[in-house]
């Protein structure tokens, strides 16, 4: 469930931000970092998903048009 962990990144991030300020800055740029690559990495794998299937597809309704 990696929307659930996103949710999970943002409400520390947010935590820490109310309650540490300035003292966790270092890590709160770590953190939202991180939660950066995993969303770009989430969008990749989305895009290829949808590639692959909209190839798939593509071939079989191109078969389906040429048996007809």
């Amino acid at each position: 469930m990696v929307g659930g962990h996103v949710l999970d990144w943002q409400a520390l991030i947010i935590a820490a931000r109310t309650a540490g300020g300035s003292a966790y800055q270092k890590a709160i740029e770590e953190l939202d970092i991180e939660l950066t690559k995993v969303v770009e990495d989430f969008d990749r794998a989305v895009n290829v998903e949808a590639l692959r299937r909209t190839k798939e597809t593509g071939e079989h309704a191109l078969s389906q048009s040429l048996e007809s």
